[in-house]
């Protein structure tokens, strides 16, 4: 009798199920590589832009041409770092890799494309609603339900590759409840932390939820005028996000409630932090870059700069309480080995 199959009582033979390792491995792989084709429409845009095809450009930019070639650039290679991410999730030398190069590119690109699964869908009933194009109506409409499309599928597809990769990486991290994780030699700072830092979030909130409801205070006239119902939408999510970041780190800082599963608050500080530190990110270098004179226009001016900028240290403080606590969690799970 083969090692695939097992007797049964009547003489029959029924075949063994595949060993959970084996199984996980062939997830991992459908699920990395069907990421890696939700990368392909944008990047492929990128790369047709970037030798000279006009595809989807239907008039000249506002935006200087070599700063809208070099932005082509540097989105397309970050796209092919995304790809390089995600086969390290989906293949066996991907463990071998130092978590610290694994965890933060993977949290700041969750952070940056997790926002379009929220603003994605959106843009893109609008424009089969009234045919608009997005941006600055250089581009075809079509252009951007791809992109925004593209962006949320990413954030789905790496963020369901990186969790099967974590589980398999550090299973220890991502079990138990809340009440488990007793408190170690850094509780004190990552309490201190969550408080700093919810306070930060909660002006974050308020404010982005004021301007999704259609508030005006600290924006511009020319941003007012500008804003549609994506930008409201987006303002939206990244209220939730802080929100959620919020929810997260009081649950892990006090491990209330301590019947929930370490692995809720994980997740969503994971994604709410990444969000919030991202959005944030972006608009400060778009902001830096305009005022250095690179010929990208400067639309973020009034109170709009002033909350990035609590987001940027909101999120800072957020990855630093992450590491306290998923190196005193992945500490403890080594004790347990040995």
């Amino acid at each position: 009798m083969s090692s695939a199959s097992t007797a049964t009582d009547a003489g029959a033979t029924v075949p063994t199920p595949a060993p959970r390792g084996r199984r996980d491995s062939r997830v991992r792989l459908i699920v990395g590589y069907a990421a890696i084709v939700a990368v392909l429409p944008y990047f492929l845009l990128k790369a047709a832009w970037i030798a000279g095809s006009t595809i989807g450009i239907t008039g000249a930019s506002s935006i200087d041409a070599a700063v809208v070639q070099g932005g082509n650039i540097a989105t397309a290679a970050l796209e092919i770092g995304a790809i390089g991410i995600i086969l390290l999730f989906t293949h066996a030398w991907g463990a071998r890799v130092p978590a610290f190069l694994v965890l933060a590119p993977t949290w700041v690109g969750t952070g940056l494309l997790a926002p379009f699964v929220i603003t994605g869908p959106v843009v893109a009933a609008s424009v089969l609603i009234d045919s608009s194009a997005v941006g600055d109506g250089s581009m075809a409409p079509w252009v951007g339900p791809l992109v925004y499309l593209s962006f949320g599928a990413q954030a789905i597809g790496i963020a369901a590759s990186f969790v099967l990769y974590a589980r398999d990486r550090w299973p220890q991290v991502l079990t138990g409840r809340v009440r488990d994780r007793p408190p170690g030699l850094h509780q004190p700072v990552v309490v201190l932390f969550s408080l700093l830092v919810t306070t930060l979030l909660v002006i974050v909130a308020a404010a982005r939820l004021s301007w999704a409801f259609g508030a005006t205070w600290g924006l511009s006239t020319g941003l007012v005028e500008s804003r549609g119902l994506a930008e409201r939408l987006a303002d939206a999510g990244t209220a939730s996000f802080a929100v959620a970041a919020a929810a997260a780190l009081l649950a892990l800082a006090f491990r209330r409630p301590p019947r929930l599963r370490t692995a809720v608050p994980l997740a969503l500080g994971w994604v709410g932090g990444g969000a919030v530190f991202g959005s944030g990110l972006y608009s400060m270098v778009l902001l830096l870059a305009g005022v250095a004179g690179s010929g990208m226009p400067t639309t973020q001016t009034g109170l709009v700069p002033f909350v990035d900028l609590l987001q940027l240290l909101a999120g800072t403080v957020i990855a630093v309480v992450g590491a306290f606590v998923l190196a005193e969690s992945h500490a403890r799970g080594d004790d347990h080995r040995h």
